[in-house]
């Protein structure tokens, strides 16, 4: 019985491992009906969590396409403020946006400086904030490099500047094979980093990383054939890993949830979607941190994950997990 029940749930950790990955590959742009058109996921259940009311100014750390922004802006008497470091993003929000007039602001801008933004504003405190750490569907398309299935620039930069300081070519280029192994296995749980990391420094000496398929290139050719074959796509972790490298993203989700706490007023809330278990560990532990201190009160004891119907609606849903704190 025990043995049968590790199985089973090692079984579930896979596929909601899988779910997060292949929200990455699809960022959610296909429904039950093939339709290709962006998803927002756990729009309802995030919205909710915020218990929103009128007077409330809220801050949408990453608006995306805007989803989540047009449910917040649609309850009456609500500010709402919305950031993305996509300048894209922004413009797509703001029209988006536009029917509710000044209730609404867009602004371009990282969310680990959400604390410099809202005072910029003149609103130092705010009530809620809410962050969806998953992708849109723009950012596959900006021809930024995020896509293996495109042949683009390695920049993988969301923001005009990498939060980091490079891009994915200078990682690729230059950091050594340790290094890249440590980060594809740190931040893609890439089973495979070592050999990858040794082939990415052995091609360089020949020609350096400038476009996506020279990395697709190199990680096809650094591991099994049965590994290509598989129903995820082999580039899939270390596409992840490398993004996540160089737009600082753990560093960037510590910084703005810190931010955020700082500017919440007491009985504020900040609700966060994560789609892979390294940012979701983040998110737990902060407000596992803020629990032990007698600053806020968990508003989720375990996290709400996709009900049944937005599953088979949207199944790259399935790795999404929300949880939400209030503030003492």
């Amino acid at each position: 019985m025990t043995n049968s029940l590790t199985s089973v749930r090692a079984k579930q950790r896979s596929l909601r491992e899988e779910g997060a990955l292949v929200h990455e590959q699809n960022s959610g742009q296909v429904n039950h009906a093939g339709v290709g058109s962006h998803v927002t996921v756990l729009g309802q259940e995030a919205v909710e969590l915020l218990s929103l009311s009128k007077g409330d100014i809220v801050v949408d750390a990453t608006a995306g396409e805007g989803g989540h922004s047009e449910r917040i802006a649609s309850v009456a008497g609500v500010t709402l403020i919305s950031l993305d470091a996509d300048p894209a993003a922004v413009a797509h929000t703001r029209e988006r946006l536009a029917t509710f007039g000044d209730r609404v602001q867009v602004v371009e801008a990282n969310f680990s400086t959400i604390g410099t933004v809202l005072e910029g504003l003149g609103k130092p405190m705010v009530n809620k904030v809410l962050f969806d750490l998953g992708w849109n569907r723009g950012q596959l398309t900006s021809g930024r490099g995020f896509s293996f299935r495109e042949d683009e620039p390695l920049n993988m930069s969301y923001g005009t500047v990498p939060a980091s300081g490079f891009t994915a070519a200078e990682l690729l280029n230059t950091w050594s094979e340790t290094v890249l192994a440590d980060v594809i296995f740190g931040y893609g749980e890439e089973r495979y980093a070592r050999r990858i990391a040794k082939h990415i420094v052995e091609a360089r000496e020949t020609k350096p990383f400038l476009t996506t398929f020279d990395l697709v290139e190199a990680v096809a050719a650094s591991v099994p054939a049965l590994y290509r074959k598989s129903r995820l796509h082999f580039a899939t972790r270390t596409f992840q890993a490398i993004r996540i490298a160089v737009n600082n993203e753990l560093g960037v989700l510590e910084e703005g949830l810190k931010s955020a706490w700082d500017h919440l007023s007491p009985g504020g809330r900040i609700s966060v979607i994560t789609f892979h278990s390294i940012e979701d560990r983040v998110v737990k532990r902060y407000f596992a941190q803020l629990v032990k201190e007698e600053e806020g009160t968990l508003t989720t004891k375990k996290p709400i994950t996709p009900s049944d119907t937005e599953l088979h609606q949207n199944p790259a849903s399935r790795s999404a997990k929300l949880r939400g704190i209030l503030k003492s």
